[in-house]
């Protein structure tokens, strides 16, 4: 099969698109096209893996996203896939395929991580304007599509969200959908559902900065994640979604009107940076904190303390959530630079 390569807009003005302020960006792809698009002639395994790396580079140029070189074994229906990582080996997506009752069709997935990955390697309309150019020379079909609003300061909560459903803000053509509120009243975070999985579309409101491990108290506790979900149940979902996805949520949620354009996919990472990192210090706290408050009093300076926990105790490898965060590269730095994280 002889591809046409997409026009791909000129722009490029590398990462500096990190700071891009948007109303909602992708946190979730999912597409399926033909076999032919990702395989084109591959008939082993070895072939396929570089064919599907060629896939890859063709259509998320420079993002960094690294293919599992071995198949594994049935997803969603599909008899094989091959696992998509990110640049440090975290589980980001798949490539799946196989199997007679999927009519020669692969299905690729994306998660919020592989996406934030995509968005950072050019400006925003770019990276996913060539995506859906993509899609559009090969057919492709979206059949699951995640956008995410961060409301940092929790202006709008889980409480407006429940408030805004009881006014029927939400409500379909003929019918309130459901609602669901799940999670603990312990400060670990809860989550709103409203429209169930099965239907086209679904809002989840979840309270993001406490699911990053934040508490009472921690600067940043307050950040709410809005989170449209559509499904291609009996409908399309368009690929312009990809390039201007508030449009798309406010088009399907009209009291999404309020949405502006305060988030970024730095403030996003640097956010998830100082979360994660306050969890890990809460932890280590309670599970080594007398040994540290021992190993202190004996050594009576913070020299000789700093050079035990080089020495004895730190390791030399990279915490999991570092690996998660696609672009703790970038952000750590900026974390760290905060009061909050300040040594």
């Amino acid at each position: 099969m002889t591809r046409r390569e997409p026009k791909v807009p000129s722009a490029n003005r590398g990462p500096t698109n990190l700071n891009e302020q948007l109303p909602c960006v992708a946190d979730f792809l999912r597409f399926t096209t033909r076999e032919a698009v990702v395989f084109e002639d591959a008939f082993d395994d070895a072939a396929r893996v570089r064919k599907v790396l060629a896939f890859l580079d063709w259509f998320f140029p420079a993002s960094g996203l690294v293919l599992e070189g071995e198949a594994k074994g049935g997803r969603r229906g599909y008899t094989h896939h091959f696992q998509l990582l990110t640049p440090d080996g975290v589980s980001c997506g798949d490539v799946a395929y196989g199997g007679d009752r999927q009519r020669g069709t692969v299905s690729v997935e994306l998660t919020g991580a592989a996406c934030a990955l995509v968005a950072r390697s050019r400006p925003f309309a770019d990276a996913w304007g060539h995506v859906r150019d993509c899609l559009d020379t090969v057919g492709a079909r979206i059949t699951e599509y995640h956008a995410a609003h961060d409301d940092y300061s929790g202006m709008r909560n889980l409480d407006t969200a429940r408030e805004m459903y009881e006014a029927g803000a939400f409500d379909g053509a003929f019918k309130r959908p459901a609602m669901q509120r799940v999670g603990w009243n312990d400060g670990s975070g809860q989550t709103l559902y409203i429209g169930k999985k099965t239907a086209t579309r679904q809002m989840v409101v979840y309270e993001k900065g406490r699911e990053q491990g934040l508490r009472d108290g921690d600067e940043g506790v307050d950040w709410v994640r809005w989170e449209a979900r559509f499904y291609a149940r009996n409908r399309e979902i368009p690929t312009a979604v990809l390039v201007a996805p508030w449009e798309y949520v406010v088009g399907e949620f009209p009291c999404m009107d309020w949405m502006s354009a305060v988030m970024s996919l730095m403030r996003t990472a640097v956010e998830t940076a100082k979360g994660n990192f306050a969890s890990a210090v809460r932890h280590c706290k309670r599970q080594y904190g007398g040994l540290l408050h021992l190993v202190a009093k004996l050594s009576m300076d913070d020299y000789a303390l700093g050079a035990f926990v080089r020495q004895r105790i730190a390791r030399a490898v990279v915490p999991r959530w570092v690996q998660e965060n696609p672009l703790s590269g970038e952000s750590l730095g900026v974390a760290f630079a905060t009061h909050q994280l300040a040594i």
